[in-house]
């Protein structure tokens, strides 16, 4: 296996991930897309509306902190049981996932050595 092929892979990977993960991070903040994010919250009590400014358009990070400090009770509470049950079904398939591409790197790097 080319080493320049992986990393050009890699590289390709992270780049579309930076890209969507600004893509949502833009999107969920705009007026019209409140009622597909904040469906629950918004049910429960009334919303402000937001004027036309500049950090509407800035990707910000700040909602992955949010989302890893929610606990399941949280969760279960605002999202309900599929939330809970849909989120465990991710972390447990990432985890996964990550320990397999992880042996295969591994593997990758061992025979490249030999």
């Amino acid at each position: 296996m080319d080493i320049a092929a992986l990393l050009t892979s890699a590289g390709i990977n992270i780049a579309v991930c930076v890209v969507l993960f600004s893509l949502y991070s833009i999107l969920r903040k705009q007026p019209s897309n409140v009622n597909v994010y904040f469906g629950k919250r918004l049910a429960s009590r009334s919303s402000k509306s937001r004027d036309l400014c500049l950090d509407r358009f800035v990707p910000s990070p700040t909602w992955v902190m949010k989302a890893w400090e929610t606990t399941q009770e949280e969760m279960l509470t605002t999202g309900g049981l599929d939330a809970v049950v849909f989120s465990r079904m991710v972390v447990f398939r990432l985890l996964n996932h990550f320990r397999i591409e992880t042996f295969q790197a591994a593997c990758l790097i061992l025979r490249q050595i030999k």
